[in-house]
Order: C-alpha cells, then sequence, then structure tokens
C-alpha cells in the first residue's frame, strides 16, 4: 500500500473514531443532563407540595395535589400497599399508571401505552403518622423527541463529516507525500540520468519534510563535490604525470637503438629517467597529500598553543634552507583549534614556496587581533604578474612552467595550502609586486581561553 492511501486511511480512521466518541459522548450527556434537569424541577414541585401540605390550613390534601398538578401528568399519594389513595391528573388515562411505594426516594423513566414519562417518589408521614409515598408523574415525549433529534442531527453531521474527512484526507495524503514523490522521482532521474539533481524547495516551513529535502540536497551537493574532487584528482595525476611518461618512454626507445654504441646517449638517458623517475615519485606524493588533506575532519582538531608550533617549525626548516628566517611574535600564547599535522604542513608549504623564488631571507610575522590570528610569510624574490595572481591557488598552475620545473615546483602546494586554510575556517591571500616580492597572509580564527 502506498504512503499516500497509508495515510488517508490512518487520518480517516482515526478521525472517525474521535467524532464518534465524542458525538456518542455529546448525546449521552445531553440526554443525562436534561432528565436530571427534569427530575430535579419535580422534587422541587414535591418538595413544595410537601410544605404545602405540613401547613396548618383549611385547604384539603385533594386541593393541594390539585394546586400542583403539572401540564401534563398526574400527581398522587400511595400507600404502603401501592395503592394510590388520593389522585390529581390531567389525563385520565394516566390513573391506570402502576404505582410502586418505596421507603426511600426514588426516581426512574417509565412507559404507559407509548408514552414516556417520568416518576419521581418521596416519602412523607401522613395525617395519622404512617408513611406514605408521594409521586409526580411527567408525560416527557416532547423532551425526549427533543434528545432523539439531537441522536439524528449527530448520526447526520458524523455521516457527512466522514465523507468530509475522507476528501480532506486524500488531499492531506497528497500534501504530505509530496515532497516525498519528488524525492523518489529526483533520485530516478539520478539513477537514469546519473546526474546530481537537487529536490526545488518552495517554501521555507522548516518541517520535518523540508529538513528532508534540505538533507537530500546537502547529501547530493556533498556527492557531486566527492565526485568532482575524484575527476579532479584522475584529471591533475593524468595531466601532470603525462609529460615524465612521454619523456621516459621516449629515452627508452633511444637507449633501444643507441645506448649500447654511444655511452654519452646511455648516460644522458639513465640521468634523465631517474630525474623524471624522482619528478613523478614527488607529483605523486604531492596528490595523495593534496587528496588526503581533503579528509580532515572536526574530531581531529584540538585546541593548541602554536606559537611553539611556529617556532620549533622554523628552526627545523632554518638548518635545511640556505635562506635566513627572520621571526616576529610579540605574543606567548596565541591558542587556536587546529589540526596540528597539517598546520605545520601549511607553514612548510609557505616557507618552502618563498625558498624556490627568492635568494634573499624570508620574514615570517604573526599579528593578533581581537578574533583572528596573521600568519605573515614574506619574501623578497621575483614576484608573481598581476595577471598570474588569480590563479596561484588553482591546482597545477605554475606562473613560469619552465622555472617551476627547474625548482621542482608542481602547482600543488599552494592549492594544498588554501585547502587546509579553509578546514580551519581561516582565509589566505597573496600580495605582490614583480620583481620585488610577494607576502602570503594566513587569517585564522583565534580561540579565547579562560
Amino acid at each position: 500500500m502506498r504512503l499516500r492511501r497509508r495515510i488517508q486511511l490512518s487520518t480517516t480512521a482515526v478521525l472517525i473514531v474521535l467524532l464518534i466518541i465524542t458525538n456518542t459522548s455529546i448525546y449521552f450527556i445531553f440526554k443525562n443532563t436534561t432528565i436530571t434537569s427534569e427530575i430535579n424541577r419535580l422534587t422541587n414541585t414535591l418538595n413544595n407540595t410537601v410544605m404545602e401540605l405540613n401547613k396548618d390550613s383549611n385547604s384539603s390534601m385533594e386541593q393541594v395535589l390539585q394546586a400542583y398538578l403539572i401540564s401534563d401528568g398526574m400527581i398522587r399519594i400511595v400507600d404502603r400497599h401501592n395503592n394510590p389513595t388520593i389522585q390529581a391528573t390531567t389525563t385520565k388515562d394516566y390513573l391506570h399508571i402502576q404505582s410502586k411505594y418505596d421507603d426511600d426516594q426514588f426516581e426512574k423513566v417509565i412507559q404507559y401505552k407509548g408514552y414516556i414519562f417520568v416518576m419521581v417518589s418521596i416519602p412523607m408521614i401522613n395525617e395519622n403518622g404512617t408513611i406514605i409515598n408521594l409521586q409526580v408523574i411527567e408525560n416527557v415525549d416532547v423532551l425526549f423527541d427533543n434528545i432523539n433529534d439531537l441522536k439524528w442531527v449527530l448520526v447526520y453531521a458524523t455521516i457527512i463529516v466522514i465523507i468530509i474527512l475522507s476528501l480532506t484526507s486524500r488531499l492531506l495524503g497528497r500534501w504530505i507525500s509530496f515532497p516525498i514523490q519528488r524525492l523518489t522521482e529526483t533520485m530516478n532521474v539520478i539513477e537514469k540520468n546519473g546526474s546530481y539533481e537537487k529536490i526545488a524547495i518552495t517554501h521555507d516551513t522548516k518541517d520535518e519534510l523540508t529538513e528532508m529535502a534540505m538533507t537530500f540536497n546537502r547529501m547530493i551537493i556533498r556527492l557531486e563535490k566527492s565526485y568532482s574532487k575524484q575527476e579532479q584528482f584522475v584529471s591533475d595525476a593524468s595531466h601532470e604525470l603525462k609529460t615524465p611518461l612521454t619523456v621516459i618512454d621516449s629515452y627508452v626507445k633511444l637507449l633501444k637503438r643507441w645506448g649500447k654504441e654511444r655511452p654519452d646517449i646511455l648516460e644522458e638517458a639513465i640521468n634523465t629517467i631517474a630525474s623524471e623517475s624522482s619528478r613523478m615519485k614527488y607529483l605523486t606524493e604531492q596528490l595523495l597529500q593534496l587528496a588526503k588533506s581533503e579528509e580532515i575532519i572536526e574530531n581531529e582538531k584540538e585546541t593548541v598553543n602554536i606559537v611553539p608550533i611556529v617556532e620549533k617549525t622554523i628552526q627545523r626548516l632554518q638548518q635545511a634552507f640556505q635562506h635566513e628566517i627572520h621571526y616576529k611574535n610579540e605574543q606567548c600564547e596565541i591558542h587556536m583549534n587546529i589540526h596540528e599535522p597539517s598546520f605545520v604542513q601549511l607553514l612548510v608549504i609557505l616557507l618552502d614556496n618563498a625558498k624556490k623564488y627568492s635568494d634573499h631571507h624570508i620574514r615570517v610575522e604573526v599579528k593578533e587581533w581581537k578574533e583572528t590570528v596573521s600568519i605573515l610569510v614574506v619574501d623578497k624574490g621575483i614576484g608573481i604578474p598581476l595577471e598570474a595572481q588569480a590563479q596561484v591557488f588553482d591546482r597545477l598552475y605554475r606562473v613560469d612552467k619552465t622555472r617551476s620545473r627547474k625548482t621542482g615546483g608542481s602547482g600543488l602546494g599552494l592549492s594544498i595550502a588554501k585547502r587546509i586554510v579553509e578546514q580551519h575556517d581561516g582565509d589566505i591571500t597573496l600580495e605582490s609586486v614583480e620583481g620585488k616580492g610577494s607576502t602570503f597572509t594566513v587569517t585564522l580564527p583565534k580561540l579565547e581561553v579562560k
């Protein structure tokens, strides 16, 4: 059974049950309240009659009963033998209604010749000291006709409401299942076309179905990004590895033809193959590192003081570099929520990039602001042309491919650096003047430690 049908049947069934229970309760409450109200009125009549009978007056008991006779019924005295001794009635036919004596007050609904009566009886003491019953009997056909009319009104209302509920529950089922239907249709399109379709959210109700659609869209976005990253990785790898593989293949063919006869060609080919093999290894490591850097998760971050980390990284690289690194920082403690290995890798990439394209000293400066921390890496190298600055963070982009090949650059370092910064909710910018040097500025959120 489809979800829409289940929603329609379940909501209709629940509402019908509630409606029947409600209307039945209304009927019996109204019936009992009406009868109780009538009994109370008749009881008050009897009490007033007893008070009048107990007064010292010249009126006889028959006259008093006649005075308190109701509009449609009778009032009578019943002795201990269930015999009516005195009766006052509006219709003589009522005189044949069966009488009953009881020591206690009682009320009941009786039927006589197709008519419905309410009887109320209370005990009282007669003039001679015996206990008798004073009873009043009223024809309540009109009252029960009203009760019966209410019953049929509720029945017809229930039938009409059930029909309306059936129609509205059908519309409700369509409305509720519509986002699910769109989700199913979108998934079918994805399965058929291999595309990454998203559900159109036309309103912002913030209900569960809208949240489901938003969650599905976020999932599709992540899948699309993941697939794009895989495609980008394969494209990067195939593009960048194509050149060294072509060179190696060319020299292998050259060796097959002239390697044994010409030692100079043999030595050149071996050196070139070794160089290109090292380059392929370096490129592979860089590509894998770029893919790995995109898998950093929040759980791997921790709150640390970055000052000693920056200092140790600079000291370690100072020994390997031929450049002097000037470090400036006025703070002893700067706490941040970072993934430490990636943060160190970020520093290494920026310092290594400065070393490759500058013959002068490198300056590293840490500045603390109110909510952020800036790390500046400044070199006095060749700089980057203005038209190329917007692309330096793209994968495999190199300003000067010939120079980059000589310095060992792959065009992946700054792309990795930018990805690391983004995963730390930060920003990286470049300021460069060709022939005067470059300044890379990393801005990361600071963490207040109390």
